[in-house]
């Protein structure tokens, strides 16, 4: 387990997948997930949970402190490069302005550097993401640069923007 200061994070079990549903299945959560279809079934959910012991990928959920279950963050190591993991996070909206996202990844960031020795964490966001945007900004994650019409949702092509975060940055 992964303990922040409001959050800790932890391997997932199958009793979560209801709540990660309930959790997650908001429109405004499904706009910058990733699932482009905007339709989260617990049918999907299940299914990811499947693949969350690949070698490759690492998925925790993230709880608070009063034991709320809020969401969950992913790591992976990158196929083209040693010590750089792609990060990734979904936070139940009733969650969002409480502090959580910041701890959650800040906790995650501290892991990966200290304990998988990464040279570099990096992600991608949707441009219209500016709450989450904030966030890795104030967390000191770097623009890096935007990746055109990457990510498809309602209809329309939308931009990324890719953030970076060396070690020597993470304070």
């Amino acid at each position: 387990m992964l303990y922040g200061e409001k959050v800790y994070m932890r391997e997932p079990v199958r009793e979560d997948i209801e709540e990660l549903y309930d959790t997650c299945a908001d429109e405004d959560v499904l706009k910058y997930n990733g699932l482009s279809t905007g339709v989260m079934t617990k049918e999907y959910i299940n299914s990811q949970f499947r693949h969350l012991t690949k070698p490759n990928k690492k998925e925790l959920v993230i709880v608070t402190n009063s034991s709320d279950l809020i969401g969950y963050v992913y790591y992976k190591e990158n196929s083209y490069t040693r010590d750089v993991y792609s990060i990734g996070i979904t936070i139940g909206k009733k969650f969002w302005n409480k502090g959580y996202g910041f701890d959650s990844i800040r906790t995650l960031c501290s892991y990966l550097f200290n304990s998988k020795k990464a040279h570099k964490i990096e992600l991608e966001v949707v441009c219209q993401n500016k709450r989450a945007i904030n966030c890795y900004r104030k967390c000191g994650f770097k623009d890096e640069g935007i990746r055109r019409s990457k990510y498809y949702y309602d209809g329309e092509y939308l931009d990324t923007l890719v953030m970076g975060l060396l070690r020597e940055e993470f304070i």
